[in-house]
């Protein structure tokens, strides 16, 4: 009985170990958060208004997740957190493409409509 006891004691110790390991800190994904967040500024995203938000949110969760890091905190909610900063940025690159395309259509649509006039008897 004695043999028992000490065997489960000694298992639940171990997983015990496993489970306060944590996880790693999220190399990639910092630098991918990073790398989204330099796109969308390159894509023109700072001159949107509503892409420029998700920017400064993308940087402000960035910030957060490296300082939980910093201080030894919990990497897989850090990792989130850069999950989230990453899918701000590329939501700004798409909202910037966005209004280049519309900004595009305008031209092109006053462009027809000089045409369609020139034609006009």
């Amino acid at each position: 009985m004695l043999e028992v006891r000490s065997s489960t004691f000694a298992t639940v110790l171990a997983l015990a170990a496993l489970g306060c390991g944590g996880a790693p800190k999220p190399e990639a994904r910092i630098a991918s958060s990073e790398g989204a967040i330099r796109g969308a500024e390159e894509a023109g995203a700072n001159s949107v208004p509503e892409a420029t938000l998700h920017v400064k949110l993308a940087q402000e969760q960035r910030q957060q997740a490296l300082g939980i890091i910093k201080d030894g905190g919990d990497n897989h909610r850090a990792e989130m957190i850069l999950a989230r900063s990453e899918a701000d940025a590329e939501l700004a690159v798409a909202l910037a493409r966005e209004a280049e395309a519309k900004a595009d259509a305008a031209k092109a649509r006053d462009a027809v409509d000089s045409l369609k006039q020139k034609e006009a008897p």
